[in-house]
């Protein structure tokens, strides 16, 4: 495989100009923390982040990106102290919440946020926001991921970077069987092309009476996987406008997960392969069981992972009866509730969202997606640039995602956790086991709507 590795003094060789272009480039000052509150920051205040980087060269590189352009560059009395999140670290953060000898900043992502919130042990940065953010500002980030970093009435964190979904499609095999390759990396194409290509591309290759190959996975028991499916013909795991309302049973949600299951359970030969025969989404994908994977944009772990050991391409997710609808998640940093030290903070994960801390600290060392739109046509730049490996793919369907407008996050039942230890057993039972179809589902909503109106 023909990938660039970086070490931290490669690096860092080109981070201090790199800051400084960056700062140039949005007219900004090298820093982007937010102006300080009218209490003065007190002397030596050191603040603790927890950090679950991407890779080990972010891990290295992370505190010299911040002392060099946050600490030098925002306010010399302010010092980061980064702590590298150990194993289990979800569970040891909350007791040390609890037991107030917490971590001043982490990085959680909106299921988990969910549940902090209701422990009140996240502080509520709207008023930071409303003070220093400009509408310039607000404009630059991701709609969806700032929508749904306001949980449970209260804003949670700035957003760290964006995980999305989309699909990826083998172009040996399309070739080997005659099959088009997606109009326009997919964005011209419906869920009704996409199936009849996942039928032609659905084979028993060697002619033992078995598939060996199949058209496409679909992830059908994961929320975060699903969703989109759901709202593209028109539904959803719950009313947008009523938390207590399970809308698994609506008709359009039905459809939805009927035409995942007849192609996965009633079909023959089925299209859709079944949890029972699939492996993971990379080893199958190279080793030629699955032509067009549900799939994610993360070109630095493909660049290592897949790299030029087959010949693909991304693809926008097909658009639905409605819509077209895909995963756009919203991990973020947060602030603890009880630090001593709010004001300080709140300036820290403002660098950290800011222009110069994406594009060195979550682009460049990371490889992963920044939230700023502004960057999206520079981390196409980048990952060429550093990921020889994935250079000749669509990297362009970065900035196509945002411009479509399609990326959207989960919405949640009042007590999300509830819901879905009903949801959760009936979608395994139909979609990984096949011995149920989707009208499962119009029982158990019945039984979560009659759970979530009970509650006060």
């Amino acid at each position: 495989m023909n990938t660039k590795r970086f070490t931290r003094r490669d690096f860092l060789k080109g981070a201090s100009a790199g800051a400084a272009s960056l700062a140039m480039a949005a007219c900004i000052p090298a820093d982007t923390a937010a102006p300080a509150s009218d209490m003065p920051a007190a002397e030596g205040v050191t603040l603790r982040f927890m950090s679950r980087p991407h890779s080990q060269l972010a891990q290295e590189v992370f505190p010299d990106i911040i002392n060099d352009n946050f600490t030098a560059n925002t306010d010399p009395t302010i010092s980061v102290n980064v702590e590298t999140a150990a194993s289990g670290w979800a569970d040891k953060l909350v007791t040390s919440m609890i037991a107030g000898d917490s971590v001043d900043i982490f990085q959680a992502w909106p299921d988990i946020f969910y549940v902090w919130v209701a422990k009140d042990l996240i502080l509520d940065i709207q008023p930071y926001v409303d003070r220093d953010l400009t509408q310039a500002d607000l404009d630059d980030f991701i709609e969806a991921q700032w929508t749904r970093l306001r949980i449970r009435g209260i804003r949670v964190g700035m957003p760290k970077y964006i995980d999305v979904r989309c699909m990826a499609y083998n172009k040996d095999i399309f070739d080997e069987y005659g099959v088009a390759y997606p109009s326009n990396f997919g964005a011209d194409w419906d869920w009704q092309e996409f199936t009849a290509m996942a039928e032609a591309l659905t084979q028993d290759k060697d002619g033992d009476g078995a598939i060996d190959l199949w058209g496409s996975r679909i992830i059908a028991t994961s929320s975060a996987e699903f969703f989109g499916w759901l709202r593209a013909f028109g539904g959803d795991y719950v009313n947008p406008d009523d938390d207590t309302d399970c809308w698994l049973d609506e008709p359009t949600s039905q459809e939805a997960m009927n035409w995942v299951y007849e192609n996965m359970w009633v079909k023959e030969p089925n299209p859709f392969i079944r949890p029972e025969d699939a492996s993971g989404t990379y080893d199958d994908f190279i080793s030629g069981r699955v032509a067009i994977p549900w799939f994610n944009v993360r070109p630095a772990q493909q660049a290592e992972q897949v790299g030029q050991e087959i010949n693909w391409d991304y693809a926008h997710v097909p658009s639905g009866p409605v819509r077209r609808n895909a995963l756009g998640d919203a991990d973020a940093w947060s602030i603890w509730k009880g630090s001593s030290h709010p004001d300080e903070a709140w300036q820290f994960i403002n660098f950290l969202a800011g222009p110069v801390f994406q594009e060195l600290g979550t682009l460049r060392s990371e490889g992963s997606l920044p939230i700023r739109k502004s960057l999206m046509g520079k981390a196409v730049e980048v990952y060429r640039e550093e990921f020889p490996a994935v250079a000749g793919q669509h990297l362009e369907i970065i900035p196509e995602m945002m411009e479509m407008g399609y990326l959207e996050n989960v919405i949640w039942f009042k007590d999300n956790a509830a819901a879905f230890e009903l949801i959760k057993p009936a979608m395994e039972r139909i979609f990984n086991l096949g011995d149920a179809d989707p009208s499962l589902m119009i029982e158990v909503c019945a039984e979560v709507e009659a759970y979530q109106a009970s509650l006060e």
